[in-house]
């Protein structure tokens, strides 16, 4: 049997349920108050709220049916504390965790993991992953209390982590008793949920307020007693909070760690959360046959001419990391992380004499036009500024670059359709930190994909076919070892394309009282903290080091 809860992710799981469950009701106490840039949608229905809300405070009262693997990223267990796959790649079965409560009593059983399931694939549901869900999930059988089969149309190796918390809310666990009893609408004034934290209250535009469980927690009981998430969009306000102790923890961007830590708080980075990113676009168009970025090792070029740690250092306060190819971390499933690291720091190394000499060889000694699209998607402004500085340098090797500035909410719109206004140009994008590398790849090279950076249905040249027959091979092998060769040989295809070039791997970053709460650790590849605030102690019961 295929069977992917891994004895790390369980012993790390076993290893926090083990710290924290000593805790008694009485040892619960204060408040702790965390200050973020965004609510998103601020509703507490999980089918109504993307992954941005729904890691912020979704995560901390609803529990996923797969989990963390807490200590290094990834996938873990969750409700499920098991999974396995069929022989024939069809089903995949759930194991439950026994004792499982909702936060009114009720059990968790089997019958809410298939409820929760269907009523994410629902008219209802606003889950991007809806419409792939009920795509791929041929049915959902509930086989006894505490097993649940989902049967689908092809073998979807990727299902576990589409249904995780490392990845998306489409997993979040539902009362189906409770709901079906006091209807939708009730439910989403008074929701509940079976995490470690019960909701309070939810007040638009300004908080959402939360308080403990008193009983044993998978997860972790919560050290403190009440948690209240609070809207605060100025930056410069959220640190000033946390300097005068109105608030504990408060999200912040790089350009922001450097006054926070001279003001005396402790600042927190969370590893392996995305990856900064330039692409091209249209290159495989006839039009640009003859263009200098149809060319492959141009685009290396281009990538050569990159100081990455230079950008780290001055635009990240070397709060990043070299990164590994584009959208693999090292926590991401069925990769051979330790070769594609390697490979990495040679690729991605400073060599602008190599960027020249590869220039002059392919025709263009004295460099030629470039069009840069300059954009960053929410929550990392920093992309700017990472922008403007690799333009800086491509200008330092003869490349004339006109750079023009979208604000994100302008720039979706021109990737749709035939591409017209980007074809031929690079841009700014960026990658989230997922386990699974599949779904980014075929959402950036597929001819069906939106971005289709390797060719459409009528244009698909052996790089483009190549990957396709990759990618199809991929998603059928149910062999853990074939699997990875598929998934290495695919970054492989896209590497060497340089079509999509990663600069740096980011980090989330907290500004933190340590007057106010204790040392704690983030998950790696998960940005928000919603997840982790059952973890975090107070400061009394672990200091911070100095």
């Amino acid at each position: 049997m295929f069977r992917q809860a891994t004895k790390v992710a369980a012993w790390a799981a076993a290893v926090i349920v083990g710290a924290l469950s000593p805790l008694h009701a009485q040892d619960q106490k204060g408040t702790l108050v965390f200050a973020v840039e965004s609510l998103g949608a601020q509703t507490l229905d999980p089918i109504l709220e993307g992954r941005p809300g729904n890691a912020v405070y979704q995560a901390a009262m609803y529990d996923s049916l797969v989990g963390f693997d807490v200590a290094k990223g990834g996938v873990g267990p969750g409700v499920a504390e098991r999974w396995e796959l069929s022989p024939d790649g069809l089903t995949w079965t759930f194991f439950i965790r026994p004792g499982q409560t909702f936060h009114n009593g009720d059990k968790l059983t089997a019958h809410d993991v298939k409820f929760s399931l269907e009523r994410q694939m629902g008219p209802g549901s606003l889950a991007a992953a809806a419409a792939s869900m009920r795509r791929s999930i041929k049915s959902i059988e509930v086989v006894d209390d505490m097993t649940v089969k989902v049967n689908t149309s092809s073998p979807q190796i990727g299902l576990p982590a589409g249904l995780s918390r490392a990845v998306a809310p489409e997993g979040a666990i539902m009362p189906k008793a409770y709901i079906e009893k006091v209807g939708e609408e009730e439910f989403r004034k008074k929701p509940i949920g079976s995490g470690p934290w019960k909701f309070v209250r939810n007040v638009p535009g300004d908080r959402i307020e939360f308080t403990a469980v008193t009983t044993p927690h998978w997860r972790g009981r919560p050290h403190f007693k009440d948690l209240h998430v609070l809207l605060v969009p100025e930056e410069s306000t959220r640190v000033a909070m946390v300097r005068t102790g109105e608030a504990a923890i408060a999200s912040i961007g790089p350009e922001t760690m450097l006054g926070a830590a001279r003001a005396g708080l402790e600042v927190l980075s969370v590893p392996g959360t995305m990856q900064a990113i330039f692409q091209f676009y249209g290159t495989w168009k006839p039009e640009l046959k003859d263009q200098p970025i149809a060319k492959p090792r141009v685009r290396q070029a281009l990538s050569l001419a990159i100081d990455r740690k230079q950008v780290i250092e001055h635009v990240m306060n070397g709060k990043a990391r070299m990164p590994y190819p584009f959208a693999t971390f090292a926590y991401t499933d069925f990769l051979s992380a330790p070769r594609w690291e390697k490979w990495a720091a040679e690729a991605f190394r400073y060599d602008p004499a190599q960027a020249k000499k590869i220039l002059a060889e392919e025709g263009y000694p004295n460099g030629f036009e470039l069009k840069f699209a300059n954009t960053a998607l929410p929550g990392t402004q920093f992309m700017i500024d990472i922008g403007t500085a690799i333009a800086d340098m491509w200008t330092k090797i003869g490349i004339k670059v006109t750079l023009k500035h979208y604000e994100w909410g302008s720039f979706p719109p021109l990737e749709r359709g035939d591409q017209a206004q980007l074809t031929g140009w690079a841009s700014m994008y960026r990658t989230a930190g997922r386990p699974d590398a599949p779904w980014r790849y075929n959402g950036a090279f597929s001819p069906d994909s939106t971005q289709r950076l390797f060719g459409d249905k009528d244009n698909c040249a052996e790089t483009c076919q190549d990957f396709v027959k990759t990618y199809r091979a991929l998603l059928a092998e149910l062999d853990r070892t074939k699997r990875t060769a598929l998934t290495d040989r695919m970054v492989e295809i896209a590497s060497n394309s340089w079509t999509v070039v990663p600069i740096l791997e980011g980090m989330g970053y907290y500004a933190i009282n340590t007057k106010k709460v204790g040392q704690f650790e983030a998950i790696p590849g998960r940005h928000e903290l919603g997840d982790v605030f059952e973890r975090i102690p107070r400061p009394d019961e672990k200091p911070w080091k100095k």
